[in-house]
């Protein structure tokens, strides 16, 4: 049924005869002698993401999968900067435990990365955006569990990073400290890698004697 209303061009009043082919004619045109043209809006296309009950599904399922996935890669990094210090000290010290912790309880509590990185930077010893002094040792095992041998996304070495970047370079100490640890190139990746996955299965993550060593803390 055709809705008559002032916004329809063709709309006619029915009651009065009009001229069609010489003879009078009541009611409405025929489409043939109409000019082609949509009369009535169309219907917009529903979106992927249409408001609603289904666009709001798709923007949680959105937000839990970031939030598993935030928490994931956090841990796994925590697990790698405790073995690299391992590796290149001889032992863990407590910067192994607390490394990105920061991170890891906003990101359980459901903060967004954007805002969770920004505070990170803003209060961590072992990045240049604190302002504070810097921790060298936990700087450079941060740097080396962030290089691309862990972090696919990541493109430049840490050699090639460090001179493409002003911060690092203005570190006083810095500098030498990754000479004397060769950048971390003589760190065997691949028994690293190895030794983080059968961490990231157990309850704890961490190294067994760096747990043992918490309750000198205590």
């Amino acid at each position: 049924m055709e809705i008559k209303c002032n916004f329809n061009p063709y709309y006619k009043d029915y009651n009065k005869p009009r001229q069609l082919a010489g003879k009078a004619f009541y009611g409405r045109v025929p489409l043939d002698n109409r000019v082609s043209m949509d009369i009535f809006a169309r219907k917009p296309v529903a979106k992927k993401c249409a408001a609603g009950f289904l666009g709001l599904m798709h923007t949680i399922g959105d937000y839990v999968k970031n939030y598993v996935k935030n928490i994931k890669h956090t841990y796994e990094h925590k697990i790698i900067f405790a073995i690299v210090e391992k590796e290149l000290f001889g032992k863990n010290s407590i910067d192994s435990l607390t490394h990105d912790l920061d991170k890891l309880i906003l990101y359980i509590l459901g903060f967004p990365k954007k805002f969770v990185s920004k505070f990170h930077r803003k209060h961590s010893v072992h990045h240049t955006e604190s302002g504070k002094k810097p921790n060298l040792r936990s700087m450079l095992c941060d740097n080396i569990a962030s290089s691309p041998e862990f972090k696919p996304e990541k493109k430049c070495s840490l050699r090639e990073h460090y001179k493409k970047c002003k911060a690092l370079q203005e570190v006083k100490g810095f500098g030498e400290m990754l000479e004397k640890y060769n950048y971390g190139e003589d760190l065997n990746f691949k028994k690293i890698k190895t030794e983080k996955e059968m961490r990231c299965h157990s309850p704890i993550g961490m190294p067994t004697e760096f747990v043992q060593s918490l309750f000198f803390f205590i």
